[in-house]
């Protein structure tokens, strides 16, 4: 695998904070706690159109810097593998959202119905549907470290994400059709060496460009009334603010200006992304219940019990070492294993 790529690291730890933002927001507005304005539709609109990008790219990066699947044998070991890395989480944190949303109504920020469907069919009814996507995206996507046959890829999942509406039938192809494309992306920026960028000026400018092209487009056409979320213009936006934020964290990484904060977060973003909406929809429903509906009570607490509940319960979970096992199966199983 080679040296740790700290510039991934920001870069979860930055999806990771909207998408716990953009969560609690969500949850807020739906009890009537925080009044939907115009300004916080952009926002939610804003962040849609590259966080949870973001955390694709990112998987497909770390992915085209894993081992080359060189046989069919390798191919279904591989697919074992993320079958097991993935899908235990995957229904353990399900399961138990199911289970409270059903039997607390206002507990989650969800909405459910049969378990079968919740887990198989609607997956969307939650966050944990991008464990879900991903397995496919591993399985359908062959790791050959070969350009040409990525650019291929590249661009039959662009042809697939322009078509995404047609395959609304099938929740697997559709997630696909719309986030296959940033998770090939990843993949060609680690194949093209996106990695290896050094510190130079040229690098810090363009990111910053870039970044500011996405804000001002974004604004402008949302001002102008556009609302879309799945199109080639959001898509273009979304390039934009990927590959603006990747180059800024590689750059800032290349410097040497690693922070020792983001490092000890990024440890925790698949915990917290797993478990706080659990632990902020519990705070939001205990402040209602004791009569509180200050919004600044609400988002404040919430943040907190989303991010310091979740790293309390993965640093316990990891210092009973069985525990471990809902969050990182494969840790657990080669831990015991050694014995």
């Amino acid at each position: 695998m080679g040296k740790r790529e700290t510039w991934v690291d920001c870069i979860k730890v930055l999806a990771c904070a909207l998408i716990l933002v953009g969560h609690l927001l969500q949850g807020l507005q739906r009890t009537g706690i925080l009044v939907r304005n115009e300004s916080l539709t952009f926002f939610l609109w804003f962040i849609y159109l590259f966080h949870v990008q973001l955390f694709f790219l990112c998987s497909g990066y770390l992915y085209e810097r894993g081992k080359r699947a060189g046989s069919f044998k390798e191919w279904i070991c591989n697919i074992g593998y993320k079958l097991v890395a993935l899908g235990i989480p995957y229904l353990v944190f399900s399961i138990i959202t199911w289970f409270l949303k059903s039997s607390f109504v206002d507990l989650v920020n969800i909405r459910t119905g049969h378990l079968w469907s919740f887990l198989l069919t609607s997956p969307a009814l939650a966050q944990y549907w991008y464990l879900y996507t991903l397995f496919f995206l591993f399985f359908f996507i062959p790791n050959v470290k070969n350009t040409k046959i990525l650019v291929t890829i590249f661009v039959g999942f662009f042809v697939f994400y322009m078509f995404s509406a047609r395959f609304s039938f099938c929740f697997a192809l559709y997630s696909m059709a719309q986030y296959g494309f940033w998770f090939v992306l990843g993949m060609l920026m680690q194949n093209l060496g996106f990695g290896e960028l050094g510190p130079k000026k040229r690098w810090l400018l363009s990111s910053l460009i870039l970044v500011i092209l996405f804000t001002g487009f974004s604004s402008a056409l949302y001002s102008n009334g556009y609302r879309a979320t799945f199109s080639l213009l959001t898509l273009l936006l979304g390039v934009l603010a990927c590959l603006g934020f990747s180059l800024l964290f590689r750059f800032i990484e290349a410097a040497g200006f690693v922070s020792s904060v983001v490092i000890m977060f990024s440890k925790y973003t698949f915990p917290i992304y797993l478990l706080h909406t659990i632990y902020a929809a519990s705070v939001r429903t205990l402040l209602i219940y004791m009569g509180v509906r200050d919004v600044q009570i609400h988002v404040v607490l919430g943040l907190l019990a989303g991010i310091c509940g979740s790293m309390l319960t993965a640093w316990i979970f990891e210092k009973t070492g069985i525990l471990e096992f809902v969050f990182y199966p494969w840790k657990v199983i080669k831990k015991f294993a050694k014995r």
